[in-house]
């Protein structure tokens, strides 16, 4: 009977892959779950306590598996973490971005209550109800403020606690850290501003007519693509290389 690979701790093994002629054998990243693309020259096993298996029993090279890990072995975090840490942030910003867009409610609240009075009216006299293009017309500056605002306010939250930290205080919460899939370390600026971009940038088209209802299509997906991406990464971690893995302390 084959043995369950998926009891054997994540390390590196002799490579199961059929080996090339006139090269010399090579071991292979064994993540827990499923063989990575990463190799190198053999060297002693991470875990020399794992029963040797012999190369027909190994899990097929390339098999699709969903990873558990970093190709280093960090755990990745789940999607669940990653939503609670969203839940998180959310209501971190929700009342610094009130507290600044506040100056523009007035007017807002202004607009709407004379448009009301002006539907009230028609419907009482039996007249012509008034333009909602008009009423859209004067409040379509307040919306984009408001809307510039939290923008503002998101990108100066996300990016700077990204270089800083390497995670938003959601995820600080939850013992979780956005890191280089190859590789632990500090995250370049060109890393944090391409995680930002694929997960926040599109939303600033949410005021443009049809292609607003795309961006917001954009964020659905990508909230979701961990569900069933094989490495747990979101569309803007695979623009910036990153995963999000929890914390080693």
């Amino acid at each position: 009977m084959m043995p369950d690979m998926t009891q054997v701790p994540a390390g590196w093994y002799p490579d199961p892959a059929p080996q090339q002629p006139g090269l010399p054998p090579q071991s292979r990243y064994w993540d827990g779950t499923r063989w990575t693309e990463h190799t190198h020259a053999p060297v002693q096993q991470s875990y020399p306590q794992a029963p040797a298996y012999p190369q027909t029993q190994a899990p097929m090279y390339g098999a699709p598996a969903k990873a558990t890990t970093t190709p280093d072995g960090q755990p990745l975090a789940s999607w669940w973490a990653r939503a609670g840490a969203s839940v998180i942030d959310y209501f971190v910003i929700l009342p610094v971005w009130l507290v600044l867009a506040s100056p523009f409610y007035p007017h807002l609240v202004h607009e709407f209550r004379i448009y009301f009075d002006q539907v009230q009216t028609a419907v009482d006299n039996g007249t012509t109800q008034p333009s909602a293009f008009t009423f859209e017309g004067h409040i379509i500056g307040t919306l984009v403020a408001i809307a510039a605002i939290q923008f503002v306010v998101l990108a100066v939250y996300s990016i700077g606690f990204l270089k800083w930290k390497q995670a938003t205080v959601g995820k600080l919460a939850l013992g979780l850290r956005v890191r280089l899939r190859e590789a632990p370390g500090p995250l370049s600026w060109g890393t944090v501003l391409r995680h930002w971009v694929g997960q926040y940038a599109v939303s600033a088209l949410g005021l443009v007519p049809f292609i607003g209802s795309i961006a917001g299509l954009y964020t659905l997906i990508d909230s979701l693509w961990p569900l069933w991406d094989k490495n747990r990464q979101a569309l803007h971690d695979k623009l910036a290389r990153t995963n999000v893995v929890v914390h080693r302390r």
